[in-house]
């Protein structure tokens, strides 16, 4: 009978463990090669700018569908956990989205509380759901959304927003001044007009010069007139398509 020397005995399991080791490396645990997982992840990745396609088009409920099913997709596919939270988020960013165009404001601010836990460095989920709490009146969490989204993104435009590889993510055109909008309606609804008031930026004239640089300001009356004519401004050029 042949007997295993002591170091033979303690080095064959661990060959057993480097070897299952190897084969997690190459397929995440599911026996797919890394070629498949990509194929796999660029499937998923692929449903989106379709979603959005469906919001872009005005067909909103159309779009919750198409969104609702690209989550169900995320769960069921095996292999894709390296974008599958993304997706997931992104997902449910476009509910909250549309939602908020729906003006159901409740599932839209449950839609972007989703997704923020899902991808925290969204800048475009930080926004909408800034939106949704400017229209609830949250004037606290406008501020911390929105100055959220400026952290992560200073050049935010949804209308150019891509995915890593280029899949056009885009919708409403809107952009930063949009943002800087919402802080200086939720400034000036907290009292803080100006830099009497509270340090720059964190004041309304601060945000609306951010805006339009010639801004000077002179009265609370003068202020909320400057705000309103932003916005007017801001939409005509949405309209307008610039």
């Amino acid at each position: 009978m042949k007997f295993q020397s002591r170091a033979t005995m303690k080095t064959a399991p661990a060959l057993v463990l480097l070897a299952a080791l190897a084969l997690t490396a190459c397929g995440g645990g599911t026996g797919l090669g890394p070629g498949e997982i990509e194929k796999r992840e660029d499937k998923l990745r692929d449903r989106l700018p379709i979603d959005w396609t469906q919001y872009n088009g005005g067909d909103y409920q159309g779009a919750i569908d198409f969104f609702t099913k690209t989550l169900e997709q995320a769960d069921v596919i095996e292999g894709v956990e390296g974008v599958k939270t993304l997706v997931k988020a992104e997902a449910q960013n476009g509910i909250g989205w549309t939602y908020l165009r729906m003006q159901d404001l409740d599932a839209a601010e449950q839609a972007f509380e989703v997704a923020s836990h899902l991808d925290r460095n969204n800048a475009d989920i930080w926004v909408g759901w800034a939106g949704v709490a400017l229209a609830l009146r949250e004037y606290a969490d406008v501020l911390r959304f929105s100055n959220q989204a400026l952290e992560l993104d200073p050049d935010y435009s949804s209308g150019a927003r891509l995915d890593t590889d280029g899949r056009i993510l885009s919708h409403d055109d809107l952009d930063e001044r949009h943002v800087r909008l919402m802080l200086a309606e939720a400034y000036f609804q907290l009292g803080r007009y100006s830099a009497a008031d509270r340090p720059d930026p964190q004041n309304a004239a601060a945000q609306v010069r951010l805006i339009d640089s010639d801004y000077t300001y002179r009265d609370p009356g003068q202020l909320l007139e400057a705000i309103s004519q932003v916005a007017i401004e801001l939409q005509e050029s949405i309209t307008a398509g610039n």
